[in-house]
């Protein structure tokens, strides 16, 4: 419970007694609540003054103008709620002393302390602390016990256990108020927790969304991680074992990439190695994938593809890198040299199909640059070296 702020002077000031509680989705619930409530009140009012009460002692005419009023504000208020957008329509001090008023005239109209709607006072009060701060609750419910007194004692038999039922009366109305508001301002504080904790997990759920991506995506290519396509290389070779298809591993590197950062500087390195890296991403398919391996060098995962026409995409990806020359001068021109290892033929393991795919990629070097070369041009150039030795 807050504190009551003392302004100069050393008084205390009243100002939190006439606050508007803040509009959150749960006092929005709560109006809501307290407007439908008021619906059926009256309509339970009606058919009881209508069906089962003898009312020829009863202040009629104000009691139907009453009902009348309570209608006219009550329905557009249920039906259209306008306490969304303007707090004057929602539940505040003003409006719970407008409604413990009406709810004594109704009182006095139908007998006063022999009134069968006392109990009233009970339902607008436990409303009320639903609402209200507890502090705010409490200086409504002494505003309700005041005016049903007051309508009391206008009809009042001066018997022996008057007295004793308003006491009584009153008692219930403070008590009602105090533990319905001491309930809603626990669940209020529940409530403030729950959304303090969904906040922060959402906060969290964010970071952890940025530093997934952080990992997954190379900063200055864009493209996917070392890391992060092992694993979803990992994945597409489980698949490919289990369904008895192929998996095709490209590795790239760059070519006369060294001399453009000794001629030109790091940074126009950068440039044309991230131009290369999207050049390669344009010549792909989408369940392809491709990854900075790091350096100047790439790998390329092709789901489904045999050596025969993954050989044809690493041409395409060749001829792709051309265009990144067109900025270049001409003694700087770059290329890609490839090599590649497929499953099953090549190794049943990702990192041996890489580790093959990498030693083809320096016979396609050893041989000029800008071409492709295999694991099973690497068996046979193994195969040689004996008999030129």
């Amino acid at each position: 419970m807050r504190e009551t702020e003392a302004p100069s002077g050393g008084r205390l000031s009243l100002g939190w007694l006439f606050e508007v509680a803040p509009r959150t989705e749960r006092t929005i619930r709560m109006e809501a609540l307290i407007g439908r409530l008021r619906l059926v009140i009256v309509a339970i009012n009606i058919v009881l003054l209508l069906l089962f009460f003898d009312t020829s002692s009863w202040h009629m005419g104000l009691t139907w103008m009453l009902i009348g009023g309570t209608l006219l504000y009550a329905v557009p208020v249920a039906v259209f709620q306008p306490y969304k957008r303007w707090p004057a329509f929602g539940a505040s001090m003003w409006t719970a002393t407008l409604d413990s008023a009406a709810i004594a005239l109704f009182i006095f109209s139908t007998g006063g302390a022999s009134s069968p709607f006392f109990p009233l006072y009970y339902l607008s009060v436990a409303a009320v602390a639903m609402r209200f701060d507890l502090r705010q609750a409490m200086a409504a419910v002494g505003i309700y016990a005041a005016t049903y007194a007051l309508a009391y004692f206008l009809w009042w038999d001066p018997s022996a256990d008057a007295m004793g039922v308003l006491l009584m009366r009153c008692a219930y109305i403070f008590l009602i108020g105090v533990a319905v508001g001491h309930l809603a301002r626990e669940e209020n504080t529940r409530a403030r927790e729950v959304e303090e904790i969904e906040r922060l997990n959402a906060e969290n759920a964010k970071l952890l969304s940025k530093r997934e991506r952080e990992a997954r995506v190379d900063r200055l290519t864009g493209l996917t991680t070392r890391a992060a396509m092992e694993k979803d290389a990992h994945r597409l070779l489980r698949r490919a074992r289990q369904a008895g298809g192929y998996l095709s591993v490209l590795f790239c590197d760059m070519d006369r990439l060294k001399a453009i950062n000794d001629e030109l500087g790091h940074e126009a390195g950068d440039r044309v190695l991230r131009a290369a890296g999207q050049a390669i991403k344009r010549s792909l398919r989408a369940q392809d994938l491709v990854g900075r391996y790091g350096g100047d060098e790439f790998v390329v995962v092709l789901p489904n593809l045999t050596r025969e026409t993954a050989f044809e995409r690493a041409d395409q990806l060749i001829a792709g890198i051309n265009g990144v020359n067109d900025v270049l001068p001409d003694d700087l021109r770059v290329g890609l040299s490839v090599g590649i290892a497929t499953y099953p033929f090549d190794a049943g393991d990702y990192a041996t199909l890489v580790k093959l795919a990498d030693q083809a990629m320096y016979l396609a070097k050893r041989d000029g640059g800008a071409r492709v070369r295999t694991a099973t041009d690497l068996r046979l150039f193994w195969e040689t070296i004996p008999r030129s030795a």
